[in-house]
């Protein structure tokens, strides 16, 4: 399929006029999904957003872990940035997800495909999706162990062994994290689907004492105890049995089966409800403007998954309020904030739409993604039409053209811009600064590129020599 566009009045008005109050663009990106740009002004603020439609044919949207692992040996330890993850799964869109303590471990709950892959760590709120149903709430975890005639808490999985604790470590962790000393104890799962709610069975093969990382072998798992719960674990004998159970609260399981957590809430029941003092968060994360991501759902059932830039001249940003406002705006009845920040990034088809406040993408711990057929590819060579030179206080609009200078609709061109200009969904170029600015844009398959120079206006040279002063004589001292 192609590209298609949807496009608010308000847009039509900024096109022709080049400045406006605001505008409002949508394009489909494949079936069940839009994407949506807002510009505001008078703010001033950029939203990116996308509206997934659970049920769509040959469509779904997931929770994916950064790298694929919680875990890597890397300089990002597992994480890895929205066009990273979409190149790798082959997604259509990528969107930031939960909080991290700059590892790969979400700080959060996290839910793939029925499995738990980080249990909740500090109680925030979670947005929770299945094939056909969504919903907001709070998970809670409680596991135990079950090994040599003893039962033995377990305080999470997929997380740094804090001391006197124990945690269990799956193989879609890639690596066992924990403080010293410690006991890693190695087992073979007999079943490993983990879900929510479930007792898992496996066999005793290997110890090591006092290790702060070690891999995990594909059907392995590894149970980490560390300080006085190491204690309990030293004297197993191979070929013993250990029996793991979980039991998660929160949703209904049979209806949800991927969660992404964040926190806090920003709507509930149709009214703006931020708690994030409930839940931990200060007033400067909350009062003050940042970049966002927020994710909701709205009464007929669609998801929507919103990105506002901020710290930068041309996006303020949004407080958590001002956030809750944009998901009711776009119709979401119940809605949570996901990491913002640097963190923020949305990419569609190869391009980042956003522009991240760190000058480039961050390496995140997970994200959202939606995966389906690409659009279909079209073989005929595309041309950019794009000035070499763009003069600040002067817009230019772009254009994408076949090799017969026939133009393309703009309803089948996707743009994205980075550095010193910014460009619309209607193909409009505004420069912000001198330097340069690239420009991409995603046409009938085609990826389309180029740089251009942002420079400042040329001063005319002062004339000199004595000023009239409006009767044809020259002004005396007087």
């Amino acid at each position: 399929m192609r590209i298609g566009l949807r496009v608010a009045a308000s847009f039509v008005i900024a096109i022709q006029c080049g400045i406006a109050a605001g505008q409002a663009c949508e394009k489909p990106i494949a079936p069940g999904v839009i994407y949506r740009m807002e510009v505001s002004l008078a703010v001033p603020r950029i939203v990116h957003a996308i509206r997934f439609s659970l049920g769509a044919p040959g469509m779904s949207l997931k929770s994916e872990l950064g790298g694929g692992t919680v875990i890597e040996e890397n300089a990002s330890k597992g994480r890895e940035t929205m066009t990273e993850m979409a190149a790798r799964t082959g997604a259509l869109v990528a969107i930031n997800g939960d909080f991290f303590p700059f590892t790969g471990d979400p700080l959060g709950t996290m839910v793939r495909d029925g499995q738990l892959l980080s249990s909740p760590g500090l109680g925030r709120s979670v947005f929770g999706w299945g094939n056909s149903s969504s919903a907001i709430g709070q998970v809670s975890f409680e596991g135990t162990v079950e090994i040599a005639g003893q039962v033995i808490p377990l305080k999470g999985i997929n997380e740094e062994c804090p001391l006197n604790e124990v945690v269990l470590h799956t193989d879609v962790a890639a690596f066992a994290m924990s403080k010293t000393p410690n006991i890693a104890l190695v087992f073979k799962m007999d079943n490993s689907d983990w879900a929510p709610n479930g007792v898992f069975t496996g066999t005793f093969e290997s110890a090591y004492d006092d290790a702060a990382k070690i891999p995990i072998q594909p059907g392995n798992a590894i149970l980490t105890a560390s300080g006085i719960r190491a204690v309990h674990l030293q004297s197993l004998i191979p070929g013993e049995k250990v029996k793991i159970r979980f039991t998660t609260k929160g949703f209904d399981w049979t209806k949800v089966n991927q969660i992404m957590g964040g926190g806090p809430f920003l709507i509930r029941g149709g009214q703006i409800a931020v708690d994030a003092e409930r839940q931990g968060f200060n007033d400067v994360f909350s009062k003050k403007r940042h970049p966002r991501t927020a994710m909701g759902r709205t009464a007929d059932g669609d998801i929507w998954i919103a990105v506002i830039d901020g710290r930068q001249k041309i996006s303020d940003g949004a407080t958590l309020e001002e956030t809750a406002k944009v998901m009711q705006r776009l119709g979401c009845i119940d809605a949570v904030n996901l990491d913002g920040g640097g963190s923020s990034a949305i990419n569609i088809l190869g391009l980042t739409l956003n522009r991240p406040s760190d000058g480039k993408e961050r390496p995140v711990a997970n994200g959202v993604v939606v995966m389906g057929p690409r659009p279909d590819s079209v073989s005929i060579p595309l041309i950019m039409k794009a000035p070499e030179k763009l003069i600040v206080g002067f817009v230019k609009t772009l254009s994408v053209t076949d090799e017969a200078g026939h133009v393309i609709p703009n309803a089948e061109v996707l743009w994205s811009s980075s550095g010193d200009a910014w460009i619309d969904q209607g193909g409009l170029l505004k420069p912000i600064q001198k330097g340069e600015v690239e420009v991409a844009a995603y046409v009938r398959g085609q990826m389309l590129r180029t740089t251009i120079e942002v420079a400042e206006p040329e001063k005319l040279p002062l004339k000199s020599g004595p000023r009239p002063n409006g009767r044809g004589s020259k002004r005396g001292p007087g």
